[in-house]
């Protein structure tokens, strides 16, 4: 019986994660265990917003309007950034490398070039956290262990592995 509650608990908050635009799940059991490997996939699209959320989650964003480009182990990030002294916008690119350290989302910005924009080690680590918790949040459920145990990135998905079991 409690396989067959956490078979459906696993079902039901996949459906869930598809529904609030996750992108693909696909759930797998372990043969003669309570361990289930998920897969979520995500586009561009699905990326995208979830970037856009993480910039507007600061006063003042480091890029607006962004676009997002997968590209094999990393991810794009291009936009416009509003200077403070109201001379206007300029160009900015950022490159993320993504990784999973103690089962959290990790995001390293590689590359920061914003036109005449010097960009502190805090706003870029503000950034950063604010990704991951958005990322991490598409995954999280409350009703059973997970563990995140991989990330990787090719031109078109991100794609997250988790291992979900019974809480004990």
């Amino acid at each position: 019986m409690r396989h067959v509650k956490l078979g459906l608990l696993l079902v039901m908050g996949s459906l869930l994660l598809v529904a609030c635009g996750t992108g693909r799940v696909e759930i797998i059991r372990e043969r003669g265990s309570d361990v289930f490997n998920i897969t979520v996939e995500l586009n561009e699209d699905d990326v995208a917003q979830l970037v856009e959320d993480a910039l507007e989650a600061s006063a003042n964003p480091l890029l607006r309007d962004p676009v997002v480009d997968l590209q094999n182990g990393q991810i794009e990030v291009t936009g416009t950034h509003e200077r403070r002294d109201g001379s206007g916008a300029v160009n900015g690119r950022i490159i993320l490398i993504p990784s999973v350290q103690d089962q959290h989302v990790v995001l390293a910005a590689t590359e920061i070039n914003i036109e005449g924009v010097a960009v502190s080690d805090e706003r870029i680590e503000q950034f950063n956290n604010n990704l991951a918790e958005r990322i991490t949040g598409r995954v999280e459920q409350r009703t059973r262990s997970i563990s995140l145990t991989g990330i990787s990135v090719t031109d078109d998905l991100l794609v997250l592995t988790l291992d979900a079991a019974p809480r004990n």
